[in-house]
């Protein structure tokens, strides 16, 4: 059974460089993790106070297969 996360890509500054958060709580569907992302706006102001010079940032919900492979080419770049 696969788990889907709240994944944040944010952008910095005077860098091209984006960041990649992964949200330590998993749901069971991205149905679940989407409603999430939804009903709590507050998950952009956690990201404003882990990277408060952010010059912006999205969400999105990923599986684990998903979140792998942007570790395994994060890692490889």
């Amino acid at each position: 059974m696969l788990e889907w996360f709240i994944v944040a890509f944010i952008s910095m500054p005077n860098t091209d460089r984006i960041e990649i958060k992964l949200m330590q709580e998993s749901f069971a569907s991205e149905v679940a993790c989407i409603k999430y992302m939804r009903e709590t706006p507050g998950i952009v102001n956690d990201i404003m106070i882990i990277e408060p010079r952010n010059t912006g940032m999205y969400f999105q919900c990923l599986d684990t297969e998903s979140v792998a492979r942007y570790k395994v080419k994060r890692k490889s770049i």
